[in-house]
Parts: C-alpha cells; structure tokens; sequence
C-alpha cells in the first residue's frame, strides 16, 4: 500500500499553488463575461448607427442621382419637417416624381413619394415610407462646385446615434442635370 512516508495528504505550498490557479481562472472567466457584458451592447449600438446612416444616404443618394431639380434654394440647410429635401424629375413616360424627405420630431428619415401625370398635373399616385431612425442630425448643399467635377453637387452629411455610439457620414451627389 501507499500509507509510507510521502503519502500524507496536500502540503500547503501545494494548496496555494491550486488556488492561485483556480484565481487565475476565475479571474480570466470574469474578464470574458465583462467583455460580453459590456462591449457587446456598444458594438451593437455602433452598427446600429452605421446602419441607419447608411440606409439614408443610399436612398438620397438613389433619387438624387436622377433628379432634374433639388430644392430649397441653393444653401446649406438643416432637413426637416419645416425644411424638407424635395427632389424631382420628370420619367419618360411624362410622369414627374416629387420625392420629398423629412426628419420629423422623433428622429426619424421619412420618404413621400408623389407621381403625378407631367402634362394633366393629375396625380397617379402617393406613398411614404420609413427610412431610418435615430436621425440626429442631416444637412444638404447643392449648387456647389467640386474641383474634381464641373457639374454642381448635392452635398448630404447624415449622422445618426443610437446611445452613446454616432455615426457620420458624407455623400457627394451628382445629379443628372440641373
């Protein structure tokens, strides 16, 4: 059997060696739920922001690139519901298309859409959409030349926030004739 003379049980040296292990395991476990705890939750707010900043400059940037007309008048202004963007142009069946983007109180892109026939002026149809959330802040400027290109430009900066975390980002328009 084993009852000799080494076969006495755990020394201490060897007890503090096995918790100071199993502290460096806890300690690295708890590092791990920290990270998910918290930085997950960030990271999602963050793309979040990304996402809706996205999603409305892909739909700006989709009707301004036909449009034949931007207004208010040239200058940089705030979108909202007291200032909207209005874009229009006219298809080749002869129906114009206003499109007319608004952010209202609750931070929120919203899209009208109004077809109406060019030569009677009757209107054909009208429809809104949701664009985006957590609109913090959009501004426009048109008419303004780019070095680079001798047609004027829509200039459109979104920032969108979702919690802590915001996002900006710039697009630069050309549309087909102004």
């Amino acid at each position: 059997m084993l009852s000799g003379r080494g076969a006495r049980g755990l020394t201490l040296v060897e007890l503090l060696i096995a918790m100071g292990i199993g502290a460096a395991v806890l300690a690295g476990a708890l590092a791990v739920m920290n990270q998910l705890l918290l930085l997950v939750p960030k990271a999602e707010n963050s793309m979040l922001a990304i996402r809706q900043a996205q999603n409305a400059g892909y739909w700006i940037d989709r009707d301004a690139t036909s449009a034949q007309s931007i207004t208010p008048a040239p200058a940089l202004f705030t979108i909202s519901t007291a200032t909207p963007l209005v874009i229009s142009y006219v298809g080749w069946d002869a129906t114009k298309t206003t499109i007319t983007y608004t952010v209202d109180t609750g931070r929120n892109l919203q899209r009208q859409i109004a077809v109406a026939d060019e030569r009677t002026g009757n209107p054909i149809s009208n429809s809104q959409m949701h664009i985006a959330d957590s609109i913090s802040a959009i501004t426009a400027q048109y008419n303004q030349p780019d070095p680079t290109n001798p047609r004027k430009i829509l200039t459109v900066t979104i920032t969108a926030q979702v919690g802590n975390c915001s996002e900006t980002r710039v697009y630069k328009i050309s549309p087909r004739s102004f």
